[in-house]
């Protein structure tokens, strides 16, 4: 016959305040270790639970993502885009295009691009960009 071993009430007492205890180090170091919570830092937390996983790129990343993206746009096939990386999850458009349509298209597609934030369009469009008009001899661009 097998006897059980039951815990006395000084034997569970001891075990709850170790618990506890060890609950409350842990709690304290973990604290110190990651920050005090504060409403900025919970608001952060839930918005990012909210989202599927975050998408952080290099700029060389977000710029072949860019590419990526506009090669697999069909209506720009026949458009030498240059994508020309800025910073960290910007890049800046660069080329001709024939219309209008194209050059914003170009800019939407790059826009939707997951992790890139910014975008600037600095596609010229032909039959526009390119006109001389006579007359008008002084000098345009300001680029430093």
């Amino acid at each position: 016959m097998r006897r059980r071993k039951q815990l006395s009430g000084a034997q569970i007492f001891l075990w709850t305040t170790f618990g506890v205890g060890t609950g409350l180090v842990a709690g304290f170091v973990l604290s110190e270790w990651v920050g005090g919570v504060n409403q900025t830092r919970v608001r952060r937390v839930a918005k990012s639970l909210g989202h599927s996983s975050p998408v952080h790129h290099t700029s060389a990343s977000s710029a072949r993502a860019v590419e990526g993206a506009l090669t697999g746009e069909a209506r720009l096939s026949g458009c030498a885009l240059e994508v020309v990386p800025i910073s960290r999850n910007s890049v800046e458009l660069r080329g001709w295009v024939g219309d209008r349509g194209a050059r914003t298209l170009a800019a939407r597609v790059a826009c939707a691009v997951p992790g890139v934030d910014t975008v600037v369009n600095s596609i010229l469009v032909r039959g526009e960009d390119d006109r001389i008009n006579p007359g008008d001899e002084r000098v345009t661009d300001q680029s430093a």
